[in-house]
């Protein structure tokens, strides 16, 4: 779990909501809340600390892309929360399943924090 590195307490995104098999194709920023629900918001800059709001910490954070109804792309990118442990995007791959996406092979990217080449986790 880690707090956001901008704490200021925005207030939460009106269109944040859990992610679901019915989202529109598109990019995504998503936070894994303390539930381990995942969380997300249309992709824009500075968006991470208003998915949840309030400075509230995270399990996990990252964004994803959506297309024909599922996961094709899905990372550990956020300037705001910065997790670099592969096993958390798994978990979050894993909850997407259960939130009723499925997560296409591939789709599963890992950014290592010393800026080496993206990894392919599934």
């Amino acid at each position: 779990m880690k707090l956001p590195q901008d704490t200021f307490p925005y207030s939460q995104d009106p269109r944040s909501q859990p992610v679901a098999h019915d989202f529109p194709d598109g990019g995504y920023v998503y936070v894994q809340d303390t539930n381990g629900i995942v969380m997300a918001l249309p992709d824009s800059p500075h968006l991470h600390p208003k998915v949840l709001g309030g400075g509230k910490p995270a399990l996990y954070a990252g964004d994803l892309t959506i297309l024909d109804g599922a996961v094709a792309d899905l990372t550990n990118l956020s300037g705001t929360f910065q997790f670099d442990d592969e096993e958390g995007l798994l978990q979050v791959a894993a909850q997407l399943r259960q939130q009723g996406l499925v997560v296409v092979p591939g789709a599963v990217r890992f950014f290592p924090p010393d800026g080496s080449r993206p990894v392919i986790l599934e």
